[in-house]
């Protein structure tokens, strides 16, 4: 049975042991790329001018129309509409509509409902746009319709004529046009009106296009410093963070042509689209090797006290290479 006069020969070897042959410290974190607010040409404000209003004439419906699917308070639907006029045109506010060549049908209510806000990581194009609708530009029409309920639709023989058309009615008297749809709303509140909430017109969003890269990054978010979240940030004011990226593959990857990165604060916040500050394309990533980068992203000053939820994507329009999430403490100032 080992002795304490051995037990303490054997702590002070293994002590020694560990003087001469130290633990590998961690590997330093890698170098900072900082923030350059790099904005894609796609998503510029554009300058100068509003046009003069856009007359119905010259807009024309792109595809079959409004393309309505099931929700909970009925049917959701949009159609995008271009200007196929020879000149810029504005393209804001909200349009009159209505279900249109029924012969029975019920009293419809017309509900005026906000923009819709982006669904994370769909990115759009700046609302200015639609200030000098290029010919060629295009705009959406949203609209959540609920209870289409034929008045007498008992007593009526045969099929009941769904309505043949929504028309799109511009205001300042700048004419109507008349848009295809694929599906009715059922009846759910027989003897109630048909609602019609129509949101305004805002822009598209930006297409999908080929990856930026094939490889898979494994993103984590850090405080600028280096520390691990939670973030902390102050309500009307900008946050500051580091996103590391890791390369999973077993290739080099060069950071040539910067990708986009897609960036939200929820519950407030909307979507956010920079491009990363890659230098010219000067920054390759080995295999196992991780670079950071520098973000930022506006607080809202209507985002809650407490715990808000950071979301942020690598290359939103095309690969989407890396996800992740992060807790944010925001404060009041």
């Amino acid at each position: 049975m080992p002795t304490r006069l051995t037990f303490l020969f054997v702590l002070a070897v293994v002590v020694a042991g560990c003087g001469s042959h130290q633990a590998k410290a961690p590997p330093p974190a890698p170098p900072l790329v900082r923030w350059a607010d790099i904005v894609t040409p796609a998503l510029r404000v554009p300058q100068g001018a509003a046009a003069a209003p856009c007359r119905a004439a010259v807009l024309k419906v792109v595809g079959q129309g409004f393309n309505f699917q099931s929700a909970p308070s009925g049917a959701v639907g949009a159609v995008v509409l271009r200007n196929a006029g020879p000149a810029p045109c504005r393209l804001t506010g909200r349009p009159h509509v209505r279900f249109v060549g029924a012969p029975r049908q019920p009293v419809q209510h017309e509900v005026a409902l906000p923009e819709q806000a982006a669904q994370f990581p769909q990115v759009r194009r700046p609302d200015e746009v639609l200030l000098a609708l290029q010919p060629g530009g295009t705009a959406v029409l949203a609209l959540d319709w609920s209870n289409w309920c034929v008045p007498g639709a008992r007593q009526v023989k045969g099929k009941l004529i769904p309505p043949s058309a929504v028309r799109v009615t511009l205001a300042g008297a700048r004419g109507s046009l008349d848009v295809p749809y694929n599906a009715v709303t059922p009846c759910t509140r027989p003897g109630a009106p048909s609602t019609i909430g129509v949101h305004p017109f805002q822009p598209p969003g930006l297409p999908n296009r080929r990856p930026w890269t094939r490889t898979i990054f494994a993103g984590k978010i850090f405080t600028i410093t280096g520390g691990p979240a939670p973030l902390h940030g102050v309500r009307g004011g900008v946050l500051r963070y580091a996103i590391r990226l890791r390369n999973e593959s077993h290739a080099t990857v060069r950071f040539a042509n910067c990708p986009l990165i897609a960036e939200e604060l929820a519950p407030t916040g909307a979507v956010e689209a920079h491009q990363l500050n890659c230098a010219g394309g000067s920054h390759r990533v080995a295999p196992g090797g991780s670079i950071r980068f520098e973000m930022r992203l506006r607080i809202p000053v209507s985002a809650p006290t407490g715990v808000n939820g950071l979301f942020w994507v690598l290359d939103p329009l095309g690969g989407q290479n890396a996800e992740t999430v992060a807790r944010v403490i925001v404060t009041a100032p």
